[in-house]
């Protein structure tokens, strides 16, 4: 049975996405498991669809119900925090391999989403510059640094089966030393059962030795790729055997002839019926309980939609001046006794810059316009204001709704608190267990962009910890002259760090040091190895807690900017320089010298996070006010704006 699409699965779902969702609008994403995402999707022609992706398996519009997923990991966060509300712009597949390209236009700027789907694929937010803003899962290729901030790489590609010469052909087949239906598979992008129709279609033993071939074979086998592959007819089905699913294909082969198939009106359609999900018992579900969450469904659909009427009207009133052109070319139009038909057949081929943004006008006079990607409608017989004033007063009954709405689930919500279920119970399911802390956590700690832990002491008793404890041979430590800092540790893990890791251990160095407490925006700190670390003073010295000897030679940074930030990532709060802490956190906030203490500070943090994060439970688990303010260097700070 069919595991995955293959290239030609992916190259016919191209085409079919680009026929349903070119120019519809992203809405949020949700992850079901380690390898699936669901996306929503707003169609100008269906509506709303819902866009399975299964990195290294598929990728299809299904009509399946989306499982109820609870607060979203880092990586569909990421999505909706990029491409939610963004128009799609393009869909492409690259170099005829299967890997979907799906870009997204918001505010002027384009994402990318990249599906991989051969084994062990991943998917992969691209920024406009093609660098990765964050993976589904990491990934590590043979010669592919796969990291946030790094340029996306394609895999190597092979010959192109839809465009190879028969001359290219010939010399592939010759070289190859193996039979021809592994020749094929393995040098031009094709599984095994396309190898095996083309050899079907040019009449050629598949087991024939490649190199054997004559030139007359050959040309019968590059007329059968072509045959094969520039096939751009459509008849989705299910090829069955004995009643069961073999396979699921785009269009007609030969190979499967005898056998039962049965017909979709699309592939996603048939995809969607092949890749069958298990079947998962569900947990029954009490009807208080299930009134609830219906209610709370609909509290955050009628804020929604109040939220998005309300950026209709402002947008009217952002873009006043082509607006009100367009409402004057009507206007002059019906002074002149033209139907508002005629108006549409003039406007739409004249070419008028005001023209540009309608897409349609019926014969009352209302109009589907797209301003900066977003479509309204307009009623020509009304001024900018009124039209704008038109979608706040929808936004009121939304507003109106929501409130009612509200009150509703605040009485059912009291119903079950009263019902013969112990409260604390329910309390219990609903609060997240806490993660167990990892031992370098009870330091100054960050993962460098590059994927180093270091650490740092947070007194002269944790410096010390980390010296007698943790410092190793092969590791690397920074230090400031200035007293008061902690003893930073790179843990290399015996790999040679890179300099980007070192410059970001440098600025950590010194922004929890006494440099920060002073308000300096820079400071001074110097790079050694972990053996030059030691507590033998000099004969006749003394040394104090937390201070420590260094030996040899130092390499100085000088003048290294002080800067923090915060932010939530794989459910826990991370901290540390900004380009390794922002690529990865979503909320994340940046931290400078500044004149709140630490309690102050921790609150207005935790307040902005709250505002990201909807589950308050969750939210006070991972990042609580007591929390963020370990994670705060010494000294006044605030939000760098």
């Amino acid at each position: 049975m069919k595991k995955a699409m293959s290239n030609v699965d992916v190259a016919a779902m191209v085409e079919e996405l680009r026929d349903r969702l070119l120019g519809g609008f992203v809405g949020k994403a949700y992850q079901q498991s380690s390898d699936k995402i669901w996306l929503t999707v707003q169609s100008q022609t269906e509506g709303r669809l819902d866009l399975l992706l299964e990195a290294g398996k598929r990728v299809h519009i299904t009509r399946r119900e989306r499982p109820q997923s609870k607060t979203p990991p880092q990586f569909p966060t990421m999505l909706r925090s990029h491409l939610s509300g963004g128009r799609i712009a393009d869909i492409q597949q690259h170099d005829f391999d299967r890997v979907l390209e799906m870009a997204v236009e918001h505010g002027g700027v384009r994402d990318y989403l990249i599906v991989e789907l051969f084994p062990k694929g991943s998917m992969v937010l691209l920024d406009g510059s093609r660098r990765i803003l964050s993976m589904l899962r990491k990934m590590v290729y043979r010669g592919r640094k796969m990291a946030a901030g790094e340029e996306y790489l394609y895999h190597p590609g092979q010959l192109d089966p839809r465009t190879i010469s028969q001359k290219e052909l010939s010399d592939w087949l010759t070289a190859a030393g193996q039979d021809l239906v592994r020749s094929l598979v393995r040098g031009l992008n094709m599984g095994g059962t396309y190898g095996e129709e083309v050899c079907l279609r040019a009449g050629v033993d598949k087991n024939r030795p490649a190199a054997e071939l004559t030139p007359e074979e050959i040309g019968r086998v590059h007329q059968a790729l072509r045959d094969v592959f520039a096939d751009d007819t459509l008849d989705p089905h299910i090829v069955l055997q004995d009643g069961e699913p073999l396979d699921v294909l785009p269009r007609r082969l030969r190979i499967y002839e005898g056998l039962e198939q049965k017909s979709f009106a699309t592939f996603s359609d048939a995809l969607d019926a092949f890749f069958v999900e298990p079947l998962v018992e569900e947990v029954k579900q009490r009807p208080l309980d299930r009134r609830i969450e219906v209610q709370r469904k609909a509290v955050e659909d009628f804020l929604a939609q109040e939220k998005a009427l309300i950026e209709k009207g402002e947008l009217i009133y952002q873009q006043y001046g082509p607006v009100a052109g367009l409402l004057k070319v009507i206007a002059d139009a019906r002074v002149k006794d033209f139907s508002y038909d005629e108006i549409w057949e003039r406007i739409s081929g004249s070419g008028l810059p005001q023209a540009q943004i309608v897409r349609s006008i019926d014969g009352r006079g209302r109009m589907l316009v797209v301003l900066e990607g977003a479509e309204l409608e307009l009623n020509s017989a009304l001024t900018v204001p009124q039209n704008a004033q038109r979608y706040y007063d929808q936004a009121k009954e939304m507003s109106r709704k929501a409130a009612g709405a509200k009150a509703a689930l605040e009485i059912t919500e009291q119903l079950r608190a009263s019902s013969v279920e112990p409260k604390k119970k329910t309390r219990a399911a609903q609060i997240p267990r806490r993660r167990k802390p990892k031992w370098y956590e009870r330091f100054r700690w960050f993962d460098s962009s590059d994927g180093f832990l270091v650490i740092g002491g947070r007194d002269a008793d944790s410096n010390e910890e980390v010296y007698a404890k943790y410092i190793e041979k092969r590791d690397l430590a920074l230090h400031t002259d200035a007293p008061g800092a902690p003893l930073a540790v790179i843990k290399t893990e015996g790999e040679e760090v890179p300099e980007s890791t070192i410059q970001e251990a440098a600025q950590f160095a010194v922004s929890y040091s006494s440099v920060w407490k002073a308000g300096l925006a820079a400071g001074d700190c110097y790079l050694v190895k972990g053996d030059q670390v030691t507590k033998t003073p000099e004969h006749g010295e003394f040394l104090k807690k937390g201070a420590f000897v260094i030996r040899g030679e130092r390499r100085y940074f000088r003048d290294t900017a002080v800067g923090l930030a915060l932010g939530i990532a794989d459910g826990r709060l991370i901290g540390g320089p900004v380009s390794a802490v922002k690529p990865r956190a979503v909320p994340f906030v940046e931290v400078e010298p500044g004149e709140f203490n630490a309690d102050d500070l921790a609150k207005r943090i935790y307040r902005l996070f709250s505002e990201k994060v909807e589950d308050r439970a969750y939210l006070k688990a991972i990042a609580s006010v007591d929390q963020i303010v370990q994670f705060l260097p010494p000294g006044g700070s605030r939000l760098k704006e």
